[in-house]
């Protein structure tokens, strides 16, 4: 038997924590515990049986013929390179009802835009392709896609029948600010096999009704509230469907955050999970931020109490849950398919187009850069070494295609939402 080279021994306020990046295991320790056991296969041997086998259980020690770092390019490959599943982000419009600041789209209508084109073209595409999947999700994604919702119904009412006729399985997401949710809109997406809705909301209502406006000013914090708790009457009994609350924290605090999602009535609060994240900076967008990612526990543990689900990450042995694997893309207004579109000013992510046809026409060199970038952890000494490599993989794609250079996450974002 051997230690697994991703265990982690670390503090957590005044306990110690020792966590494994690879099997996402972890044991609190109380204040003062003797930690030698984990530097000492000797040690370990004269633990309680029972204590030895959740160690074994849960990855912590290894069997000395198991390779962890080839079992972990194994996965990440068989990952990117899946054949059954095909993730498409819809974006018809970069249109949207809201007027935030740091919206990583609003400085880019030079991108054409034509809905009904948009739709005819993706079900010319649709239906060549689809069929070579055992499931297809469809992400409705903007701008605001509730902008077009009647051309995401009938398209998805098209998926439907094609889906019947040609043998596979299709699913569901929205990400959307939720102003224009309505009963008919959530039961007709129901229908299409929702999974999973997702709205924001910024910081605390005074912050929430400064940033998140409509644009002509209004604010918008009291009326998402009320289309919370709409939303999760309607999905009460549906047991595929998750409702993701995603809490932005910009300038901040823990005091104001709860003051404002206690608004949220407490019987709803168990059917939510709070997806907390510090706003970032981007290319157009730089504003001072007191919050910072080291600070996330105390606003888990704040939501925790209030009786809220914190959302745990599930893109295991992936850089990014979005576009870290060959199957997925955003399709913009132009039709033009893009890995990752928080910066549309880096055309190195769009990696090709789909023609009037419904063919994709690729650019082979982007598709391979992107992949280069990817997978370029399994050729850095540093990553290699790194005991959170499973959780991290490199890091954000898009950074290292715009810097040539890769950007750590710290432990906190890397393995905190898994050890809460």
């Amino acid at each position: 038997m051997k230690f697994s080279k991703y265990n982690v021994i670390t503090k957590i306020q005044d306990r110690i924590l020792v966590y494994n990046s690879y099997t996402k295991a972890s044991i609190l320790l109380a204040p003062g515990s003797n930690t030698e056991v984990f530097n000492s296969i000797e040690k370990f041997k004269k633990l309680d049986i029972d204590f030895q086998n959740v160690l074994i259980e849960n990855g912590f020690i290894i069997d000395d013929d198991k390779d962890e770092l080839s079992e972990l390019k194994y996965i990440f490959m068989k990952k990117y390179f899946d054949t059954n599943f095909t993730n498409i982000a819809l974006i018809p419009s970069l249109n949207c009802n809201f007027k935030c600041p740091y919206c990583c789209e609003k400085c880019n209508h030079e991108i054409k835009e034509n809905i009904e084109k948009y739709f005819e073209v993706l079900k010319i595409y649709a239906e060549k392709h689809f069929k070579n999947n055992k499931c297809i999700q469809i992400s409705l994604f903007g701008g605001e896609p509730l902008l077009y919702i009647d051309e995401c119904i009938n398209f998805l009412n098209w998926v439907n029948i094609d889906s019947k006729k040609r043998d596979y399985n299709y699913i569901t997401t929205i990400v959307t600010n939720g102003s224009l949710i309505t009963e008919d809109i959530i039961k007709k997406l129901l229908n299409h096999n929702l999974r999973s809705l997702q709205i924001t909301i910024d910081s605390d209502k005074e912050a929430h009704d400064k940033l998140r406006v409509f644009k002509n000013g209004l604010p918008s914090f009291d009326i998402l509230i009320s289309k919370i708790e709409l939303i999760l009457k309607i999905t009460e009994k549906y047991k595929n469907f998750k409702f993701t609350l995603r809490i932005n924290l910009n300038n901040t605090t823990v005091e104001k955050v709860s003051n404002s999602i206690s608004k949220i009535k407490n019987k709803y609060r168990n059917k939510i999970d709070l997806l907390i994240r510090v706003v970032y900076n981007t290319y157009n967008y730089n504003k001072k931020n007191s919050n910072k990612i080291s600070e996330l526990e105390k606003y888990f543990d704040m939501g925790k109490k209030l009786g809220f689900n914190i959302k745990q990450d599930t893109f295991n042995y992936q850089s990014c849950e979005g576009c870290a694997d060959s199957k997925f893309f955003y399709l913009l207004p132009d039709l033009s398919m893009w890995k990752c579109i928080n910066d549309l000013s880096n055309k190195n992510a769009c990696i090709g187009t789909i023609n009037n046809d419904g063919e994709p026409e690729a650019i082979p060199n982007k598709i391979i850069n992107w992949y280069n970038y990817s997978s370029s952890a399994f050729s850095d000494e540093e990553c290699l070494n790194c005991k959170l490599l499973p959780d991290c993989l490199g890091g954000c794609i898009m950074y290292k295609c715009k810097n040539e250079k890769k950007m750590c996450r710290p432990f906190d974002m890397s393995g905190k939402a898994f050890i809460y």
